[in-house]
């Protein structure tokens, strides 16, 4: 599949989650009894088309597997978990949260990492974000200093993703926080968006530059 990939992606290279470069935007996490919860992320909607994220999904929220994620990576505090399912396979944009975020995948995918500690003035350089092939069924814990996005597919199968994060992160922001930061888009979410995705159209500010890849396959 690595191989498959990197020789149609010539542009960028992509990454093993085993290489060094890994570890500074996220490590593997390796949980037992995860064979319920993974039935249940299978079964959740795919769209035709795009991608769909669902902040809370309380079929997740009920699995012994949530309860297992907060108390063992989240100190107990309460998590909010949903999923990220779709077909995308652009860049498009970078966000990033103050708090980790656990990512699950069904499928293989391609992730675009960046260094939040690497921004300047809400701008980011897309060649100095480093891609990762995430093998089908990796856990993986994101730092709250990386930058990140949906998931690229590499087969027209799609993926889907499950996300757990700390209650309330992506939620609707209050009029106070709102005009306080203009990449800040929701509760604990900051993003830029490159010229070309529909972000930017929408009114995101536009700080991601130079070429926004995409994951051919």
């Amino acid at each position: 599949m690595l191989e498959l990939l990197q020789k149609k992606n010539p542009t960028y290279h992509i990454y093993q989650v085993t290489d060094l470069e890994f570890d500074q935007y996220a490590k593997i996490i390796t949980l037992s009894d995860t064979d319920a919860a993974l039935a249940a992320l299978k079964a959740t909607p795919m769209p035709k088309q795009d991608n769909e994220y669902v902040a809370s999904d309380k079929t997740l929220e009920q699995l012994a597997l949530s309860t297992t994620i907060q108390n063992k990576l989240f100190g107990g505090l309460p998590i909010q978990v949903g999923y990220c399912n779709g077909h995308t396979s652009k860049m498009n944009c970078l966000e990033w949260h103050q708090t980790p975020e656990l990512n699950w995948f069904t499928n293989d995918v391609v992730l675009f990492f960046g260094d939040v500690r690497e921004m300047s003035n809400n701008q980011y350089q897309t060649s100095d974000t480093k891609a990762f092939l995430i093998p089908a069924n990796t856990m993986i814990l994101l730092y709250g200093t990386t930058l990140h996005y949906a998931p690229c597919q590499v087969t027209a199968q799609g993926y889907r993703c499950l996300v757990a994060l700390i209650k309330g992160v992506n939620s609707m922001l209050n009029d106070d926080a709102n005009q306080a930061q203009s990449a800040l888009l929701a509760t604990d979410k900051w993003l830029i968006a490159h010229a070309e995705s529909h972000e930017a159209n929408e009114g995101a500010v536009v700080g991601l530059l130079g070429t926004n890849y995409e994951v051919k396959i």
